[in-house]
């Protein structure tokens, strides 16, 4: 159900978020950053958390697939959308679509960089969930789930349907 290349793409630009996370965190500077109160921003991710929990519920119970949804971004169905629009040369989409699955890409990447870099302290000093590394963690991985949810969706309204009849079904 997954698509090859959707996986590799999304593996590769995390496996590169790490390497320049880790990257960050050996260079870090020896000088403390302050934390500044109020740069915490959780009533704000509170209110991410609930959102993206609601999405998700939601769309755990209308697709076939249950919470396995959640991996849509990484199935094949979507990434027969993508290469339908670009089989059909629908020239006005494929901007929207190249710059959507760069911020997934992206997104990706981003994920991985917090894994090392936010061990630096001041990775994390006034980062939202900062000043531990725990909530900076959580903050900005509810931030790249919401983002990667808003990008999919945006993806599959600007996508054209696959002729492919084998993936209708899960569209």
């Amino acid at each position: 159900m997954t698509s090859r290349t959707a996986v590799t793409v999304a593996a590769v630009s995390t496996v590169a978020g790490l390497l320049s996370g880790l990257a960050m965190y050996l260079g870090r500077s020896p000088e403390r950053e302050q934390h500044v109160a109020g740069t915490e921003a959780w009533l704000p991710h509170v209110a991410v958390a609930v959102v993206l929990a609601v999405w998700l519920l939601i769309a755990s119970r209308r697709s076939p697939l249950g919470l396995r949804v959640i991996l849509a971004p990484l199935g094949r169905p979507i990434a027969a959308r993508i290469a339908a629009t670009f089989r059909a040369r629908a020239v006005l989409r494929w901007p929207a679509v190249g710059f959507l699955v760069f911020v997934e890409a992206y997104l990706c990447w981003r994920i991985g960089v917090q894994v090392f870099a936010g061990l630096d302290p001041n990775f994390t000093a006034n980062a939202w969930g900062g000043p531990s590394y725990a909530g900076a963690m959580l903050c900005h991985y509810l931030d790249g789930a919401l983002l990667l949810l808003v990008c999919h969706t945006l993806l599959r309204w600007v996508t054209l349907p696959s002729i492919d009849r084998q993936h209708q079904h899960a569209q």
